[in-house]
């Protein structure tokens, strides 16, 4: 199983490679995306029919990881630009699109289809987990670890 584990990851961080998420760390949490949000769906699925809270659970994983994977990919762009003007404006237009965007999306999910907010709030939250998990799991795996005193000030 666990073979069949490794196999699959290494298989989709070369497929996110060869789509431009290029910088290991990057590549790494937009996986983590991604797979976070393949589960909440497969999990989701079987009371997507009787539950709303379900499908509205699952539709705020997807929109949060459509975000994400967007300003990941553009944020290893971004960081090419030889004008800094040029760049903070390409950042704001970016930003304030997928905002819109996004609120357009909700809007539509709660009028139009029903769904509930807080289990949309919860799916979008899914990226907070993925970062904190991330972290985790990188500071736990570093050889060292370091200890504050307060003399570091």
């Amino acid at each position: 199983m666990g073979k069949m584990m490794q196999n699959l990851r290494d298989g989709l961080d070369r497929w996110l490679y060869r789509r431009g998420y290029v910088h290991p760390e990057v590549r790494e949490l937009v996986r983590n995306q991604l797979v976070l949000t393949a589960l909440v769906c497969v999990a989701c699925l079987p009371f997507a029919g009787v539950s709303v809270a379900a499908w509205s659970f699952a539709a705020g994983t997807a929109i949060i990881t459509a975000n994400f994977c967007s300003l990941a990919k553009f944020g290893q762009r971004i960081t090419g630009f030889g004008n800094k003007r040029e760049a903070i404006a390409a950042v704001l237009a970016r930003f304030y699109f997928r905002l819109a965007l996004t609120g357009l999306v909700l809007f539509g999910l709660i009028v139009w289809f029903g769904a509930t907010p807080l289990p949309l709030l919860a799916g979008i939250a899914t990226v907070v987990v993925n970062f904190i998990v991330w972290g985790v799991a990188r500071h736990a795996g570093s050889k060292t670890h370091q200890t504050l005193t307060g003399k570091e000030a």
